[in-house]
């Protein structure tokens, strides 16, 4: 009787995991990894050797960044600039010396990186897209100065947007102004010889409007976003022609901000694209943190009916989150915590962005066959899964170039504070429970009482939270978790889908906030 009923379950076991329809993984790593050998022979062979290690791992397309940030180019560009173009401050920076030596060293000797990579990804059965950051603000600390300034923007500092359209971050008004007409022929100059520079490699080619998102004055994105468009159309014309040479599809790859609203503040004019049809792939993205409530579906709905894939993007960068424990114990939290996602809250967001009707997920600037656990839970989807309400990162500015979080929130005694959270499968499938961090004054939290309801149904009471006792990092709008509250949760309570968590403060002896909220769910 024991064997039948074990053997019935490792069938259905079986079955579940044979259903399970494979994630699309798609690896975008930027130029820093371009020229890292101390000879170009070494440069050459460490790049070789890092495509080698990709395809080895779970995605099977490579997106790799032209440039360093926008103007320094990883070739011997005759329309952008190259490593060593002209002698800084930083040649003598102990941080920077080492990497622009060799940078130029490879540049001198005939090293093309974007080539060398996307040889070595065709021979490894890897689809390769050169990637070119449409307005990268690092320089911008520095632009004087900084190694990743280039002519362009030295001889034509009257071409930038002059004030930041983000409050705070006032480097943004050294970037370049698309409103101009000699600012869009040179970026449009750099793509169309990229283009024609990888025509033999390539399957296409990626646009990242996300790094960074700013490309007009202040308050003036509405009225020029039609020069973004037409740049966009004029890109999308010279892929069509090398796609006709070439006879073979070539497809144009878009990175945006993360949600309709925060593209048409920047300029980007999605419908428009997708009306007349510019792009065959759209990637909504934060900028730095990994989110499990992107509103990707509002591009789906956009897109899918043109025939327009829609991406999700998967960060190597969280709030700064202790692991799930099932214990909720002292020791549970008696290590560092890390700002680093492990593989349950990837593959959390992965699901929920499957859900919500992305065709993939692209990696990006995280070196994903490093980390076995992260391949391991993507490749066979088993394992813990943490569906989080994403918090809000340092670099969030609401409703510019980010989406509104719902965390932190106050919790206020006596008044119900709810959130939406987002599972991406059948929660039945499996044993979930609820965790919520809490922020206040780091109090004992011994005097701390709280409800729940899930779906407008109670848990029961837990007992008082578990104080965290490892060290504590939190950074502004996102202060940092002191305690965890803890709850199982019935199956019968929660739905594939977005689900409501309503909280209230029954007793505190000081103000709270909610800071985490999350659903773990374990498999059987």
């Amino acid at each position: 009787m024991l064997r039948t009923a074990t053997t019935l379950v490792l069938f259905v076991l079986s079955s579940w995991l044979s259903a399970v329809e494979p994630l699309q993984i798609m690896q975008n790593l930027d130029g820093d990894l371009s020229f890292v050998g101390d000879t170009p022979q070494e440069s050459q062979q460490k790049l070789e050797q890092l495509v080698d290690a990709i395809a080895k791992g779970p995605a099977k397309t490579l997106m790799w960044s032209i440039g360093a940030g926008s103007d320094i180019l990883y070739y011997q560009t005759k329309v952008a600039s190259t490593w060593g173009w002209r002698r800084t401050k930083y040649h003598d920076d102990p941080k920077w010396k080492a990497r622009i030596e060799r940078c130029q060293r490879a540049t001198e000797a005939g090293l093309d990186a974007p080539r060398i990579v996307g040889n070595r990804a065709r021979e490894r059965g890897l689809h390769f897209y050169p990637s070119y950051r449409m307005n990268d603000a690092h320089y911008c600390s520095d632009p004087l100065e900084y190694p990743l300034t280039g002519r362009f923007w030295m001889e034509h500092q009257d071409a930038t947007i002059g004030a930041t359209p983000v409050p705070g971050v006032e480097i943004y008004q050294h970037l370049l102004n698309y409103a101009r007409e000699d600012v869009r022929a040179y970026r449009l100059g750099v793509i169309l010889e990229a283009m024609d520079r990888y025509t033999d490699v390539m399957d296409g080619f990626e646009l990242d409007f996300n790094r960074f998102q700013i490309f007009f004055p202040p308050g003036t994105a509405s009225e020029n976003a039609r020069h973004l468009t037409d740049l966009l159309a004029k890109a999308r014309q010279r892929l069509n022609a090398i796609a006709t040479e070439q006879k073979r599809p070539l497809k144009l790859i878009v990175r945006v901000p993360p949600a309709l609203k925060n593209c048409a503040w920047a300029g980007l004019d999605i419908p428009t694209w997708v009306r007349q049809h510019l792009v065959d792939a759209i990637v909504p993205a934060q900028v730095m943190t990994l989110s499990h409530d992107m509103p990707i579906d509002e591009f789906v709905q956009l897109a899918k009916p043109a025939g327009i894939e829609v991406i999700g993007s998967l960060y190597g960068r969280a709030g700064y989150h202790w692991p799930f424990s099932p214990e909720n114990n002292t020791e549970a939290y008696a290590k560092e915590v890390s700002r680093t996602p492990g593989a349950p809250q990837f593959l959390g967001a992965a699901l929920n962005q499957r859900h919500l009707g992305a065709s993939g997920h692209q990696i990006y600037n995280y070196i994903l066959h490093a980390n076995p656990d992260v391949c391991a839970a993507l490749t066979t989807q088993q394992g813990l899964r943490r569906y989080q309400v994403t918090t809000a990162y340092f670099h969030d500015k609401t409703d510019t170039y980010e989406y509104r979080k719902q965390l932190p929130a106050p919790l206020k005694t006596g008044e119900e504070t709810t959130l939406r959270v987002l599972i991406g499968e059948d929660p039945s499938r499996g044993t979930v429970q609820l965790r919520l961090g809490l922020h206040g004054a780091n109090q004992a939290y011994d005097a701390v009482t709280l409800t729940v309801r899930i779906n407008g149904k109670p848990l029961p009471t837990p007992t008082p939270p578990v104080v965290t006792k490892g060290p504590r990092h939190g950074i502004a709008p996102s202060p940092a978790t002191e305690a965890y509250a803890q709850w199982p949760v019935p199956a019968a309570l929660l739905r594939e889908g977005w689900n409501t968590v309503g909280i209230t403060v029954t007793a505190a002896s000081n103000p709270l906030q909610l800071v985490e909220t999350e659903f773990a769910l374990t498999p059987p």
